[in-house]
């Protein structure tokens, strides 16, 4: 089997670079930050800190003017487990898309949390 390269490459995702850092156990919100700087730091909305004072980790420019970001604890935020309830709730929603988008919706172990995937 031979693999295409293409020169197009598109970076992850900021939610999915989150999502990802945390099936690592090693990871860290440092981690984090340097996989978002390394992948997105040529991004014109991406503006990483430029005084070691700021207390921000990554900047983003949206329409309403520069936002500044810090991922104090992120990867623990992001690894909270959604109640079943919740995720039920959303798999009979009266919105069709809802319903999509959660109708895969399965638990997936991760020690020591339970983290739900579409």
């Amino acid at each position: 089997m031979s693999m295409v390269v293409c020169g197009d490459f598109q970076p992850t995702g900021l939610l999915a670079l989150v999502d990802e850092e945390c099936w690592f156990p090693k990871a860290t919100d440092k981690s984090l930050v340097d996989k978002l700087i390394a992948q997105h730091s040529t991004h014109a909305k991406f503006q990483k800190p430029t005084d070691f004072r700021d207390k921000a980790n990554f900047s983003l420019i949206h329409y309403a003017g520069k936002v500044d970001y810090s991922c104090d604890q992120w990867l623990l935020k992001n690894m909270d487990p959604l109640n079943e309830n919740v995720v039920s709730l959303l798999q009979e929603s009266s919105l069709d898309f809802m319903k999509t988008i959660w109708k895969d919706g399965q638990c997936v172990i991760k020690s020591p949390l339970m983290r739900y995937a579409i």
